[in-house]
């Protein structure tokens, strides 16, 4: 895989970027199911003055929207993108999805991964939820294909990226990056029947765990982990849900500075 550093030698052009100095501690962002890289421009804004910020979008969604999420693929390509703009190891960041590709790549290279912040990546997958998600998962597949549907889907998640407290350039970034209605069905079928606590156990670095308040699907695992693992911690950012890093982006961000420095 090249280097995406420049983007134009990229096997993806356009998919990686890079921004912050070179000397600095690399901070690698992985993003949610159904949207693009451009969910974390409040951290990059943030952080790239202090750290070496890497962004991307994953298989089947934003500038790869053209191929089919797959899970194992997924972890491939953030082992390769970590090997490439590492200096000696990163900082991985992930939300939801992507924190549960963040977790499984960090343990499949726990020598390249020095911290890892997860967020809205606790819960199991598995049982009664498993089984919800399943079918969840297999209608957002088929609304994918039928185009009133993901118009609406797409005009519906812009509205609810506009409300957020975030710039207004920051929310038409996010939109103009689009949203994956199929993209999201394909993940979340990926997801069910994992262990993804198992996979927690096999990475021995700093974790840390930050969630909404209002994000009661993860919360409660979080905590759970964090009693149990030493080096595991849980933090909660109040009034907030799910998109915890939109929804509460200052707080959020200073979580991964503090962390970060921390360790």
């Amino acid at each position: 895989m090249s280097e995406p550093d420049d983007p134009s030698d990229s096997s993806f052009p356009g998919t990686v970027s890079v921004e912050g100095p070179v000397d600095a501690v690399t901070v690698v962002f992985v993003h949610g199911a159904g949207i693009s890289k451009h969910m974390w421009r409040p951290q990059v804004e943030a952080l790239s003055e202090d750290f070496r910020v890497v962004t991307f979008d994953l298989p089947g969604h934003g500038t790869q929207n053209d191929t089919g999420f797959d899970f194992d693929s997924a972890v491939e390509w953030v082992a390769d993108i970590v090997a490439d703009v590492r200096p000696s190891s990163v900082v991985l960041v992930g939300h939801s999805l992507g924190g549960y590709v963040a977790l499984e790549c960090a343990a499949r290279i726990p020598h390249q991964v020095s911290e890892l912040v997860l967020s809205g990546s606790s819960a199991e997958y598995r049982g009664w939820l498993g089984f919800r998600t399943r079918v969840i998962a297999a209608l957002y597949r088929l609304g994918g294909r039928i185009p009133f549907v993901d118009r609406r889907f797409h005009a519906r998640t812009a509205d609810q990226i506009r409300r957020l407290p975030i710039a207004d350039t920051t929310a038409q970034a996010i939109i103009d990056g689009g949203f994956y209605l199929h993209s999201w069905g394909e993940a979340g079928r990926a997801l069910v029947g994992r262990d993804f606590q198992s996979r927690l156990q096999q990475y021995d670095g700093p974790v840390l765990l930050v969630n909404g308040e209002e994000d009661t699907l993860n919360v409660p695992n979080a905590e759970q982990f964090s009693s149990e693992l030493s080096n595991v911690e849980s933090a909660v950012i109040a009034d907030v849900g799910h998109l915890c890093n939109l929804q509460a982006p200052s707080t959020y961000t200073d979580h991964i500075r503090d962390f970060s420095r921390g360790h």
